[in-house]
């Protein structure tokens, strides 16, 4: 049962104002402070209407209540309360700015651009972004970065938060660092205490160079880095956001205009330490181009996996007209209808897409056309490749049915 406001202290963030209140809870003040030293709490008047996040302190443990937990949630540590209560106020302060979008990344300063590595799962962000901290660069956060419009990563001020216990395999020269700068804990996370050289504060800008993909992998010897399409990172930006009241074409056209000039790489690595050392060292050889190759259409077009047309199918198809259309390098982003899905096509199902809206074509014809311009190539996988393609096609209401010519 909650105790009454009588010892309650409200706190403003910049930002945000008032927006948080903690009833008997002052123990939970030091762990906020140190696991958001860029974004500090400063006390202010007891307000007459109690903030939306509330924090009450009970024998064993704290009660939250916060717009996302209507219903209140218990908390055992102070950590996971800080942890829940960072979460609350972050979306807060998206939410009072909705300029910006919050991208779920880590993201670290490299000669004064920045470099973000969306969320991927388990492949070990968090701890990336400490070994940027550990290798001196400093990083605008490991969980959560506020984009502008103009294509700069807005700091949160928010410390990187690592899941505890910490792997054995660790290089020595990050578990020195981490136990050197070791923040608040509890058994399951613990927070790396970082200064301002080290962690951007709050609202601190930083214009976005490159998206990097990363994959722990224990197998890799050493790191690899690897040029990616650019819409690779579209996708990224478009899964990896917090922009739940905006569609996905207007998300796409957000990031559209961003990432056309931003080059995208996969960071393949074991070792989080020799990694930060690596990208820092290497990412500006490269950047470089590769060059279109024949790719399976069917293993990077982001459409349904449904049945195929028959490969011997008589029928001729043709392009639907279409809302929107984005290209980014080899690949293009198409929308059927005006704020419906997006269909990412690959090199191969741009080809095949440019070839339809010139003219109607069946399977046949458009893979004897496809495997002229995309030689040496079997003939009988182009087939097989545009009777899948030309499935998802018409599942998705990319391609119609059309007359043949007489």
């Amino acid at each position: 049962m909650m105790t009454s406001d009588a010892e309650a202290v409200d706190y403003a963030l910049t930002g945000l104002g008032p927006c948080i209140r903690l009833v008997n809870a002052q123990p939970l003040l030091p762990v906020l402070q140190a696991a958001m030293p860029g974004w500090p709490l400063t006390p202010c008047p007891l307000q007459p209407n109690k903030p939306d996040i509330c924090v009450w302190q009970q024998e064993e443990g704290f009660w939250q209540q916060a717009p996302a937990l209507p219903k209140g949630m218990w908390l055992e540590t102070p950590v996971s309360t800080a942890c829940s209560v960072i979460a609350d106020m972050s979306g807060a302060y998206l939410r009072q700015h909705p300029a910006y979008i919050g991208l779920h990344c880590g993201a670290a300063e490299i000669d004064g651009q920045l470099v973000i590595f969306p969320e991927s799962h388990r492949a070990g962000k968090s701890m990336l972004t400490c070994a940027f901290a550990a290798a001196g660069y400093r990083i605008f956060g490991d969980d959560v970065v506020a984009l502008t419009s103009q294509g700069k990563g807005v700091s949160l001020g928010i410390a990187p938060r690592l899941r505890l216990p910490l792997p054995k395999s660790l290089a020595p020269e990050l578990l020195d660092f981490i136990g050197q700068h070791k923040g608040p804990s509890d058994d399951r996370y613990g927070y790396v205490a970082l200064d301002e050289t080290l962690l951007a504060s709050h609202g601190k800008q930083c214009p976005i160079s490159a998206i990097v993909l990363i994959d722990r992998d224990n197998g890799v010897t050493s790191p690899e880095l690897t040029s990616l399409q650019h819409g690779e990172g579209l996708w990224q930006l478009l899964k990896q956001n917090f922009a739940d009241t905006l569609s996905d074409q207007q998300l796409i056209d957000k990031f559209w205009p961003m990432v056309q000039r931003m080059p995208c790489f996969l960071l393949r690595y074991s070792d989080a330490y020799e990694a930060a050392a690596f990208v820092g060292r290497e990412l500006k050889a490269a950047l470089h181009v590769q060059p279109s190759t024949y790719t399976a259409p069917s293993q990077a077009a982001a459409m349904p996996e449904l049945v195929a047309l028959e490969r011997g199918d008589q029928r001729y198809w043709r392009a639907r007209q279409t809302a929107h259309e984005y290209p980014l390098g080899d690949e293009l982003f198409v929308i059927v209808e005006e704020g419906g899905a997006i269909h990412r096509m690959n090199v191969t199902s741009r080809a095949a897409w440019a070839l339809l809206q010139h003219e109607a074509l069946t399977v046949e014809a458009l893979s004897q056309t496809l495997v002229a311009f995309f030689m040496p190539v079997s003939l009988e996988q182009v087939r097989k490749d545009m009777a899948e393609l030309l499935g998802q096609f018409l599942a998705v209401g990319l391609i119609e049915a059309a007359e043949q010519d007489t």
